[in-house]
């Protein structure tokens, strides 16, 4: 009889390491929020309202990420004994003017800003931290009138990105630390 496990886990090739603004960070959860801007019209003497609808709802992102220590160093600041480097790059960029690109490990490359964060700490999970992250879509200036700036274009541009973040990462692979198995 087959399980869950023996089944092909297409999705997991498709993972991307989080990040905002090239600070990564471990994903622990996150969540993406948007609908349609909806303006319902009640009319005197009608029975029946008339919902206009004025477009799509500007994206929400809530990301739950963690820093951790890790038992060795290596060139990527997230995997360091030291989880305060990992911390203080993410924070940098949090609190940074202007909109960053936000990278989730399931979802595409946004345009985001960081409107606000939580950081917390305990005593007793040391060398640990978690952020609580709200971000916001960045969209387009209204004043501004856009270029060619097509859907095409856009997805012809994040695929580019994708795949080159694809190669810079293949060619830096982090060892494994001794006596651990992959999945």
């Amino acid at each position: 009889m087959t399980n869950i496990f023996d089944l092909p886990a297409v999705w997991r090739r498709a993972l991307m390491p989080a990040s905002f603004n090239g600070a990564r960070f471990h994903c622990e959860a996150n969540s993406r929020e948007s609908g349609r801007r909806i303006v319902e019209h009640q009319f005197p003497k009608k029975e029946l309202p008339y919902a206009e609808d004025m477009g799509r709802a500007a994206r929400e992102f809530s990301v739950r990420g963690y820093c951790i220590v890790f038992p060795y160093d290596s060139e990527n600041t997230l995997y360091s004994r030291d989880y305060r480097r990992a911390r203080d790059e993410l924070i940098l960029q949090l609190e940074a003017e202007g909109p960053g690109t936000l990278q989730l490990p399931t979802q595409p490359s946004q345009q985001v800003v960081c409107p606000r964060y939580r950081m917390s700490e305990e005593e007793r999970f040391g060398g640990y931290c978690t952020f609580d992250m709200t971000f916001q879509e960045f969209g387009l200036d209204p004043q501004q009138v856009p270029g060619i700036a097509t859907a095409a274009v856009l997805a012809q541009a994040s695929k580019a990105l994708r795949g080159q973040v694809v190669r810079v990462l293949s060619e830096q692979p982090l060892p494994a630390p001794s006596g651990v198995i992959n999945a």
